[in-house]
């Protein structure tokens, strides 16, 4: 690259002979002087699909037509989540679908011409085109067809504008009955979640389903049901604990395999919430396993986690996770059938390739039924535990998949606020003093001038925080005050959501990065993906601020988040979870003020 990146996924990526360029003003006057489009390349280093593309740019005239007919521009959606929110975007648009890799191309005035996500080199299907297709279809319009091209960018651009801002309109009554209307009628009931294949946990939404569930029974079924699936199936690993971080399938059964910190985070937090409300000693056992796990394989010197496994090598991924029927066989002798009914084994194998769709010859395990009670449960997993023991140290010989660099701050501050939560709820200080070791570091090397970083690597700060790293810090602050009763927490909190006002706008709805930053356009967002929204997590901690101080300027600032995204919250509640939980958490708030009850609690 033109410029070298501190992102080592993104240095790999941009070896070889595609002259890749940084987003940035620099770029954009090159496009503009060139009269060249620009092809920008969003990647992300847990995606197979992005380590797949990366021969792409090894083909001898896909360098040539990047280098001398296009801008070529590489990122990583997790450094710039204002392109990775623009380019899901467009490709919702142009295609109904999203996932890493994106290719977003646009005019050198960043107008979107057309998104695709991964493509190989070339296509056998005309109706299915390779990446070397669309680089000459694009080409031939922008040199033969340029009225045209302008016209349908301009027309893309404007649906993108829309996409982007947001949908302020007065929040009509009956928020909680939409939401569960539109909750209900998206669930898959047989396998628990949401949608079809592939297949996320969506820890927000199954969050808005439990407190939704206090008064709907189909929702409290649900929400029971799909955490089954998450434990039973192939999401949950039944040796080593942890979660991977989705499936290709609808019944959770083939999980793209590799483990992260802001993953776990997530499905952890939906499984407290569940303690919470009824004691398990099964998923009791899945969070603590899964923290000590956490604790064990991510932990860096400094304190902190890194982001997890690094899956550009998918075949030692695959290695380490999937077992084979004779291996199994050939460790537990006379004792492997019984287990291997029990968690799924076959000959042939029950795992197929995510990329492929063949069958792998390995196996993941996943309970072939799930207990009926929690004694049952317990006794399962007494049964097998020597079964799994002797599985587990034969894994441990194994050669663990590299770890990746990047230290996240919004990550690791979530999972200091997930074991804050436990901590309370699993009665286990040990991971109070862990929560708080994790929010001084951060405090310590995350910070510079009053400003939060986006991510660290090799102990130095790279890139600006943005509005999901101040809101996750700001989160696991209140937790942490909540375990801890330190005041110092709650005068962090404060500190950090008046900054965040400053960065990223002190009325309305709040933008995703700072006044200033070079974006394809102003965003503001309120749709989950597997962690709740910036603006989602604002309006909850702003509510938490305000219970733990009456301070009004709190309850004021939420109400006006709120009121900005009242068009999404009429009409896609869902989608946007977390901030129809801070809403009805809101509405509930002041149903009580209005009472005279006291707001502190």
């Amino acid at each position: 690259m033109s410029r070298r990146s501190a992102n080592p996924w993104v240095r790999r990526m941009g070896e070889g002979s595609v002259e890749w360029k940084p987003w940035d003003a620099e770029t954009l006057r090159r496009a503009a002087s060139l009269d060249r489009p620009l092809c920008l390349c969003l990647t992300n280093n847990g995606s197979r699909w992005s380590h797949m593309m990366r021969a792409n740019f090894e083909e001898p005239e896909i360098i040539r037509m990047l280098n001398n007919d296009f801008i070529p521009v590489l990122a990583d959606s997790d450094d710039v989540p204002h392109l990775a929110l623009a380019a899901r975007a467009m490709a919702q648009i142009m295609l109904g679908h999203a996932g890493w890799p994106l290719f977003i191309f646009m005019t050198p005035g960043k107008k979107p011409i057309f998104a695709c996500s991964y493509l190989p080199k070339q296509s056998e299907i005309p109706e299915n085109p390779g990446l070397l297709e669309v680089l000459r279809r694009i080409k031939w319009l922008w040199l033969m067809k340029r009225p045209q091209i302008d016209e349908a960018s301009a027309s893309y651009g404007a649906q993108l504008e829309e996409a982007l801002s947001p949908y302020t309109a007065p929040l009509q009554e009956g928020l909680e009955a939409r939401a569960a209307e539109q909750l209900l009628a998206e669930m898959d009931l047989p396998n628990g979640g949401w949608g079809t294949a592939p297949k996320f946990p969506q820890a927000p939404k199954l969050l808005l389903c439990s407190y939704l569930g206090r008064k709907n029974e189909k929702l409290r079924a649900h929400f029971g049901r799909s955490l089954a699936a998450l434990f039973r199936e192939g999401l949950y690993d039944h040796l080593d604990a942890g979660f991977h971080d989705y499936c290709c399938d609808r019944e959770w059964q083939i999980p793209y395999l590799g483990k992260h910190l802001a993953q776990n985070a997530a499905v952890l937090e939906v499984f407290i919430e569940a303690l919470r409300e009824a004691p398990s000693p099964i998923y009791r056992r899945v969070v603590e396993d899964s923290v000590a796990l956490l604790r064990r394989t991510l932990s860096e010197e400094n304190g902190l986690l890194c982001s997890g496994d690094d899956v550009r090598d998918m075949g030692a991924v695959d290695r380490y996770y999937l077992w084979s029927k004779d291996e199994i066989d050939g460790l537990l002798h006379e004792g492997s059938d019984a287990f291997c009914r029990v968690y799924g084994v076959t000959p042939e194998g029950n795992y197929s390739d995510p990329l492929t769709q063949k069958k792998t010859g390995g196996n993941v395990l996943r309970l072939s039924a799930m207990p009926e009670s929690d004694e049952q449960a317990l006794e399962l997993w007494e049964k097998t535990e020597s079964a799994r023991r002797i599985l587990r140290e034969c894994r441990s010989r194994r050669k663990s998949p590299e770890k990746e660099a990047r230290i996240s701050v919004r990550a690791n501050a979530c999972f200091a606020a997930v074991l804050a939560q436990a901590s309370d709820v699993l009665g286990r200080k040990e991971y109070q003093a862990q929560a708080e070791e994790i929010m001084k570091s951060l405090s310590t090397v995350a910070v510079s001038r009053n400003d939060l970083c986006h991510t660290l690597y090799d102990g130095l700060r790279d890139g600006e925080g943005g509005l999901e790293d101040y809101a996750s810090f700001i989160w696991a602050s209140l937790k942490v005050y909540r375990a801890s009763g330190s005041a110092s927490w709650l005068e962090a909190a404060e500190k950090w959501s008046a900054r965040a006002d400053e960065l990223f706008g002190a009325r309305g709805a709040m933008r995703l990065v700072r006044e200033g930053t070079l974006e394809i356009l102003p965003a503001w967002d309120a749709g989950d993906d597997f962690l709740p929204s910036g603006n989602g997590m604002m309006v909850n901690n702003l509510l938490e601020l305000y219970r733990a101080t009456a301070d009004e300027r709190w309850l004021t600032r939420a109400r006006s988040i709120v009121d900005a995204f009242g068009g999404a919250l009429n009409e896609y509640p869902a989608a946007c979870a977390s901030l129809t939980l801070g809403a009805l958490r809101l509405k509930e708030l002041l149903r009580r003020k209005a009472a005279h009850k006291s707001p502190v609690v």
